[in-house]
């Protein structure tokens, strides 16, 4: 089984809580882009991590990260699609949580309920 995390822009965070809509994140138009000024400063941060660049293509890049076996990232122009086995479900979270300490990205975990607001 693998454990799922997504980080998307502070906007998108908004937009979903204000829908209410249980089908937000179906239609990837509700997704509000990264700017590629957003985009680099993720992929450097994920470079940092220990990620490695495995494929690079108009869908996005693709990253692995070797000292945990599985881990993957994907990011997208909407969204930062993380993925890790169960028993490195812990790594993800505090590496989506960073990400999202500035406020300018969102931290969403469809297995904790949803979003990680900070302060709560």
């Amino acid at each position: 089984m693998s454990y799922n995390i997504q980080v998307y822009t502070a906007q998108t965070m908004m937009a979903e809580m204000e829908s209410e809509s249980e089908e937000f994140f179906d239609n990837d138009k509700n997704l509000i882009p990264f700017s590629e000024k957003q985009i680099q400063a993720l992929k450097n941060r994920l470079l940092q991590q220990n990620f490695e660049i495995a494929k690079e293509d108009k869908k996005g890049i693709t990253f692995k990260n070797d000292n945990f076996e599985g881990m993957r990232a994907i990011l997208t122009s909407n969204a930062l699609y993380l993925r890790s086995s169960f028993d490195d479900a812990f790594e993800i979270g505090i590496i989506a949580s960073e990400l999202a300490d500035t406020g300018e990205y969102a931290k969403y975990d469809p297995q904790a309920d949803g979003w990680e607001v900070l302060g709560e």
